[in-house]
């Protein structure tokens, strides 16, 4: 199914043009991010059409972020597979930079779409 397939699905499904922005600042929040973000997703999932993350918050806090982003990620994927995982990575590069970066975002993250610039 191709991402305009999964989101026209997920719009008339919930009746939603929300995407919800899991911009995640670990310094502003008390619990990790996975745990904030997975409240977050448990609380709006029926009334989004989508969630967006930017790596930005994830990557600048090492290891731990990204093991966050990951964890989203993968949740998101087996708990809610009919919502489209957006990543906001504002990626673009050489052609064997930008391979590298389609592998992170949809290999190992296994994201629906990424943003370029």
């Amino acid at each position: 199914m191709t991402f305009q397939q999964k989101l026209e699905k997920i719009i008339k499904k919930n009746n939603s043009l929300v995407c919800v922005g899991l911009d995640t600042n670990a310094s502003k929040i008390k619990s990790n991010q996975f745990s904030f973000n997975k409240s977050i997703i448990d609380a709006t999932c029926d009334l989004v059409c989508s969630y967006k993350l930017n790596t930005a918050f994830y990557e600048s806090i090492g290891h731990i972020g990204v093991k966050a982003l990951k964890d989203t990620c993968d949740y998101l994927k087996n708990k809610y597979p009919k919502i489209p995982i957006i990543i906001d990575a504002k990626r673009a590069d050489i052609g064997n930079t930008n391979n590298v970066y389609v592998q992170f975002v949809f290999t190992y993250l296994g994201t629906d779409e990424v943003t370029v610039h």
